[in-house]
């Protein structure tokens, strides 16, 4: 599966720099960069398809996060969809 990773910046979770860009499968640490308020952890199951992708911010991050633990499939803090299509 295909994994992207950037970081959140601002109140309104712009995006920033990326981290993470491959297939999946290792663990590494990165730091958090001054200014980050959260990560964006993008997957494409199939790659026919749009990436889901699930936010984490900063202040609610625990110690590790696994990628694959993450919940795709629950409204993000900072949607990309438009206000009338939100859940």
């Amino acid at each position: 599966m295909l994994w992207f990773g950037s970081w959140l910046t601002g109140h309104q979770g712009f995006e920033g720099a990326w981290f993470y860009s491959g297939r999946g499968g290792e663990r590494t640490s990165y730091p958090i960069p001054p200014g980050a308020t959260g990560l964006r952890i993008r997957r494409w199951p199939n790659e026919g398809l749009d990436a889901e992708y699930a936010d984490v911010l900063v202040h609610e991050a625990p110690e590790s996060l696994a990628a694959e633990a993450l919940d795709f499939d629950a409204p993000q803090p900072f949607s990309l969809l438009p206000d009338h299509l939100r859940p």
